[in-house]
């Protein structure tokens, strides 16, 4: 036996981190709308250069402190998930000092088997999932899932050779992308706060109120019963209600909800391969995205389209080709995306943009097969798309919003509801994160170069 002439000399380790002031003990429901979010806990990452002779224990302690004066404004962070006979959830703040999140850390800067950060950036910062991409040092350890006892938060650092690498995870249970921005945000203030005291007492922020979810909420007499449920599905709504009783077709609809790649006869063999979810990253440069907007905005320039409108479009298109190929005939005559959008505002009365639980309805635009084939003129094809990108939400309608809510809150499981399929994309805006990229958390870390969104956890 040889010896290995690098070994991996990572080193690591957690702590448990309370709320720099005690919280009042609480536990309250997840809205119905939260218990029909993905059980995932979504993830972001940021990367930050730092000199050679950065003190990197330092920076720990000062994020370590920074999360803890966040904490005690956004209590929700100390939480942990309580789980109901139906599957549905709560979140329980216990007692202190019981209350709190970890926040873990690992050192690779040692290893040289381990990218360093300018090979990261060279690289264009790869950070997909920690599994598939090698990169699970990011990645806390052990994850969260969305089971009875497990966080509602959690976080880590890694030191790289050259950089920090951040990654924070909240639970989708009681979350979208406003509570995860606001986290962002506070915790670099905060953070940025301790760095400039230099050890002196930094002022303990007042806790947020908790946000009221009863109007997500609504009240319901009792559970469907099992006809309720055949009749509903078999009206024109936009979602299928779970039939418990029946796991065959339960497993069915849950599989038909997105469009299945065509396999050609050539290719049997590789059925599983090909219908294998996917993960990755998808990267426009800037000169890449302003010739594509350029191309497509100049079919008609009386129509505005948003950067959105136009990738949405695209990739639209694209994914069509490749997963219907040549097939014709047995496609659906109507193609479908489906969005989240953010309906605080859209609400009557609206709720208050401080409202931080999650607050998203999906909706979708449909389009004829025909339109995402390749036209002669490929830009006034993908510009007929982008006109039909643009109109999410615009026929939103509140009533029923508020039964799907109610009807979410009667399913014998829970979540007891599926979209109705085929859908080809499910597309969510997140440039609200932006707001994140561009805070500074002071001393040796500054501002992040970079922002990513791994897939962890999931299973699609």
């Amino acid at each position: 036996m040889h010896a290995d002439p690098h070994p991996r000399l990572h080193t690591s380790g957690v702590t448990f981190v309370q709320p720099a002031k005690p919280i009042k003990p609480i536990q309250f429901s997840c809205s119905a709308i939260e218990n029909l979010c993905a059980r995932v806990h979504h993830t972001v990452a940021q990367f930050f250069p730092i000199r050679s002779s950065a003190n990197v224990e330092q920076i720990f302690y000062d994020l370590k402190h920074g999360m803890s004066l966040a904490m005690s404004e956004h209590p929700i962070l100390a939480g942990t998930l309580r789980q109901g006979e139906r599957g549905e959830f709560s979140v329980e703040i216990p007692p202190a000092p019981h209350a709190g999140a970890y926040f873990h850390f690992s050192d690779t800067s040692n290893d040289p088997r381990f990218p360093s950060f300018s090979e990261l950036q060279e690289c264009g910062f790869p950070y997909v999932d920690g599994d598939l991409d090698g990169l699970k040092e990011f990645r806390p350890d052990p994850f969260p899932t969305s089971e009875d006892g497990q966080p509602t938060f959690v976080s880590k650092i890694c030191h790289v050779r050259g950089g920090i690498v951040w990654t924070s995870s909240i639970s989708h249970l009681v979350s979208d992308l406003a509570l995860g921005t606001a986290v962002m945000i506070s915790w670099a203030k905060y953070t940025k706060q301790v760095t400039e005291a230099a050890g002196q007492p930094v002022a303990i922020p007042r806790q947020l109120p908790w946000p009221d979810r009863n109007r997500l909420l609504p009240a319901v007499e009792s559970l469907l019963q099992i006809e309720e449920i055949g009749a509903l599905n078999k009206t024109s709504k936009p979602y299928t209600v779970l039939d418990p009783t029946d796991p065959d077709k339960m497993v069915d609809d849950i599989g038909n909800a997105f469009a299945k790649a065509h396999v050609t006869e050539e290719n049997p063999d590789q059925l599983e391969y090909f219908l294998e979810p996917t993960s990755g990253i998808w990267r426009f440069t800037p000169s890449k995205l302003s010739a594509l907007a350029d191309a497509v905005r100049s079919v008609d320039p009386s129509v505005k389209l948003s950067h959105f409108d136009i990738v949405t479009a695209f990739i639209w298109q694209r994914l069509s080709m490749a997963k219907r190929g040549n097939r014709r005939g047995s496609e659906p005559q109507t193609a479908q995306i489906v969005t989240a959008i953010d309906v605080r505002r859209k609400l009557s009365p609206p709720l208050p943009a401080t409202f931080l639980g999650a607050c998203v309805d999906l909706v979708r635009v449909c389009v004829n097969s025909d339109v995402l084939e390749p036209q002669q003129d490929q830009w006034k094809g993908i510009s007929g798309i982008a006109k039909r990108v643009r109109e999410f939400g615009t026929a939103w309608n509140e009533a029923d919003y508020i039964e799907l809510l109610k009807v979410s809150l009667r399913t014998p499981m829970c979540p007891g509801l599926a979209p109705r399929g085929p859908i080809d994309m499910l597309v969510t805006e997140h440039s609200l994160f932006g707001l994140g990229l561009r805070a500074d958390w002071g001393g040796e870390l500054g501002c992040s170069v970079a922002f990513r969104e791994p897939y962890i956890g999931r299973e699609t």
